[in-house]
Formats: C-alpha cells, sequence, structure tokens
C-alpha cells in the first residue's frame, strides 16, 4: 500500500519505519529539524523489537510533492489536526482512508468536518516512543499496537484490507467493531495521571506510591469511567483493575507525553485530554473535580507557552 505518514515524531515515526521496513512505499511529512535530518542522515528506529535504519526515507514537507495515497496515518498534536486536514487534501483520493493514531477523543470527527466522513477512520496507538534526536525515534516498551475500526462501529472491507497492511512484526494491530469506546478507554489511560504528574512534577512511580496522589489517580480514574458509561461506552466491569496493573507495570521513571509538555513550557494537549473530560462530563451531568483541579491549575501555564498571557 501507499502510506503518508503526517507528522513524523515519536507515533509516525515509528510505525512509518516498520512499514516501509516491510515493503510499503511509505512517505513522511515533516518539518524543520527533523525534516533536514531525514534528509541529512535518514531514519533511525532503535527499538526492543529490533531496530530500524532508513538510508534514504521519501520524505518531504510539502503533501503536494506526494498525491494521493492509499492511507494517511496522522501523528500530529491534537490542536494541529485542523490545520493538517487542510494541508493533507493532496494526499486524499477517492478511496484513501484517514487514520488519526492521537490520544483524545475529538480528532476524527474534526477531520471528518474538512474531508468528509467517508474517509476517515477511528484510530489510536498504544506505544511509548519519542523522538530522541532529530531523525532518530526512540522506542522504549516491548509491545507497538494499533486498533483502529470504522467511526459508525462494526466491521468493513477496507477495514480487514488495512488491518492485513499494517500487521507486520513490530506492530500489533486489531480491527474494533467499536472504536469510540477503545478511544475513550485510551482516553482515561493517559488523562487520569498526565495532569497529575505535571502538577506534582513527578513521575508514575512517585505518584503510585505515595498514598494520597495514587488515591486520587483512582478518583480520576473513576470520574473518565462514569462519562464515559453516561456517554453509552460499554466499558467492562475489569477496565479499572486492567488500568491499574498498566500504570503498576509502568518504569518508575515514566512520564507521558503531556507531562512533558508542560513542565518543559510548551504547548500541550491539556485541553483534549483533562479538558476533554470536563466539558463531556458536564454535557452529560457528571461531576468530574479531580480533572476540573488538575485542568484549571494547569491552564495559566498552559495559555503562557501559548503566548495567550
Amino acid at each position: 500500500m501507499r502510506f503518508a505518514i503526517y507528522g513524523t515524531g515519536g507515533i509516525g515515526g515509528y510505525f512509518g519505519a516498520r512499514l516501509a521496513e516491510a515493503g510499503h512505499d511509505v512517505h513522511f511529512i515533516a518539518r524543520g529539524a527533523q525534516l533536514a535530518a531525514l534528509h541529512a542522515k535518514g531514519l533511525k528506529l532503535l527499538s526492543p523489537l529490533g531496530d530500524v535504519f532508513l538510508d534514504r526515507p521519501q520524505a518531504t514537507d510539502d503533501p503536494r510533492k506526494i498525491g494521493e495515497v492509499d492511507c494517511v496515518i496522522l501523528g500530529v498534536k491534537t490542536w494541529q489536526v485542523r490545520e493538517a486536514a487542510e494541508a493533507m487534501r493532496p494526499l486524499v483520493g477517492r478511496d484513501t482512508v484517514v487514520l488519526p493514531l492521537l490520544n483524545g477523543v475529538e480528532a476524527s470527527d474534526q477531520l471528518a468536518e474538512v474531508l468528509g466522513g467517508a474517509h476517515v477512520l477511528g484510530g489510536l496507538a498504544k506505544v511509548f516512543s519519542k523522538i530522541e534526536s532529530p531523525g532518530v525515534i526512540r522506542h522504549f516498551n516491548t509491545f507497538a499496537r494499533i486498533d483502529f475500526g470504522e467511526l459508525a462501529g462494526g466491521r468493513s472491507a477496507r477495514a480487514e484490507r488495512l488491518r492485513q497492511a499494517l500487521a507486520r512484526p513490530g506492530i500489533d494491530v486489531a480491527a474494533s467493531e467499536d472504536i469510540r469506546t477503545e478511544l475513550w478507554k485510551k482516553l482515561v489511560i493517559v488523562s487520569s495521571w498526565a495532569g497529575l504528574g505535571a502538577l506534582a512534577r513527578s513521575p508514575i512511580g512517585a505518584l503510585r506510591t505515595l498514598p494520597e496522589t495514587r488515591e486520587l489517580i483512582d478518583r480520576a480514574i473513576d470520574e473518565g469511567i462514569d462519562v464515559g458509561v453516561a456517554r453509552g461506552h460499554a466499558i467492562e466491569a475489569g477496565f479499572k483493575a486492567e488500568l491499574w496493573r498498566i500504570y503498576d507495570a509502568l518504569p518508575a521513571d515514566a512520564t507521558a507525553s503531556m507531562q512533558r509538555d508542560i513542565m518543559e513550557g510548551k504547548p500541550s494537549e491539556l485541553d483534549a485530554w483533562n479538558g476533554a473530560i470536563v466539558r463531556f462530563g458536564a454535557a452529560a451531568g457528571v461531576e468530574t473535580p479531580v480533572h476540573e483541579f488538575t485542568c484549571y491549575a494547569l491552564l495559566p501555564m498552559e495559555r503562557r507557552a501559548r503566548g495567550q498571557t
């Protein structure tokens, strides 16, 4: 298949490298130092699942130079989705599918508003990876998974074709019949501790060990689940216990991407993570005090990072 990787960061760089290694026609869209490094040094993926080196990746900052593709994998930040949707129009032909692998639950609908719902799938990535230096992607754990599906639910022939194309060594992939619920569960996973970690300036090891902060995370999980259930998502009874198993298994020094951005004074995905729980909770009549405090206490830093104060 012909892929465009829109955003060559930790997620796009990882999955794009794996797909190129498997022989797919992969085009990377990047900018700045990352694009310069791709041209000068290639793309290097360092991973416990096996390293990949692409000495001459197809990389550009102009989608018009690529043309139509079979699939666009979107790996930008949540606040960049609408801008990316407009810019990727030259990539989207009659049968092109766009697969966002972002945290949050709103990206697919934002893409559909610009590109049309027929082109857009829902998707999420479960992988711990980041840009270690320009042109170098570091993958930290022993799994990398993509879940995706039709926004309306159910199965489709195109989803199965894409699943087969994505299923390669280093990529665990599943076509979900209820991707909106999976997206909500992923939102609960990332939002229940990332903002608290930014406030406490502490990694997950400290947060899960201290009884007081562990209790705050636990309350945040409950709030996210309650809002999801109120929105009609079928969240299984054992989800919370599973989530704590994930948290307790993370390296003690692990931090979330949103947390790192806030601590470094950069714009973050606060509005799409904790902010989304607060917004959807208010719409559903569900109180979310931990998420509200987290979001509002971090908001002054977020506005400074965006030059709004």
